[in-house]
């Protein structure tokens, strides 16, 4: 007895057959489920506070509060780094890890969670107003390097999902391209940091451009990851 082509039990066998191949479980086991709960659960906050901050960011260069635009910004994308080490963490703790990438991997969860605190406590003292006209630009140089070591880290945590057709496979290479994507922002924030601290009566403009590019980054990353891990639970 052959199967149909929309046949729902040869789609399951097809899909079991692709799991087994990538190396996961059909059903996944619990702590399958928990890890890809967790990146699931850490991109959908990485892309709300991204989207916060990159509001915030844009309030602020319409020159409505810039100082506190700027402070507010940097908070939010300190959150939306830390739910992105947080994310990366997840992967670590239940991954095989291959010597090629586990150096990477480990650079990027400890980039992006101390990028996440410094932006939080930068901002905070700034919002204080702790020397922001330095602290502020010191902060986008250095959520702009928590970008770019944590970036390449990126695609790692693609493979936590097991793939389940083309659309997943689009949603993989959508992940893939966030991370050149932060790679990129967190350059762009290193060097509008540097030119806030070097430039006279630019340092807010500089500010806000920094973290609107790193939040608008860090919005296509956690939109990418939520795309693959949403649908495991939908």
């Amino acid at each position: 007895m052959g199967y149909s082509p929309e046949d729902p039990d040869r789609r399951n066998v097809e899909r079991s057959v692709v799991y087994r191949a990538a190396g996961f479980h059909d059903p996944p086991t619990a702590e399958e489920r928990a890890t890809q709960s967790a990146i699931a659960s850490g991109s959908s906050f990485e892309l709300f506070a991204g989207i916060v901050g990159a509001i915030v960011a844009i309030v602020g260069i319409a020159n409505y509060f810039p100082f506190y635009m700027a402070a507010t910004a940097t908070i939010a994308i300190g959150f939306a780094l830390l739910a992105q080490g947080g994310t990366l963490a997840a992967r670590w703790q239940n991954a095989e890890h291959i010597a090629s990438t586990e150096r990477k991997e480990a650079l990027g969860i400890g980039t992006e969670v101390i990028g996440g605190f410094a932006g939080i406590a930068l901002g905070v003292l700034a919002l204080f107003g702790v020397f922001p006209q330095v602290l502020l630009p010191v902060a986008a140089i250095v959520v702009g390097a928590a970008l770019l070591f944590g970036g390449p880290a990126q695609p790692e945590i693609a493979d936590a999902a097991p793939p389940a057709g083309r659309r997943f496979r689009v949603t993989r290479d959508a992940v893939r391209t966030s991370s050149s994507v932060m790679v990129f922002a967190g350059l762009a924030g290193i060097v509008l940091g540097v030119l806030g601290l070097t430039l006279e009566g630019y340092v807010l403009l500089m500010a806000l451009i920094a973290m609107l590019v790193v939040a608008g980054a860090l919005v296509l990353a956690g939109g990418a990851l939520t795309a693959r891990f949403g649908r495991r639970f939908a």
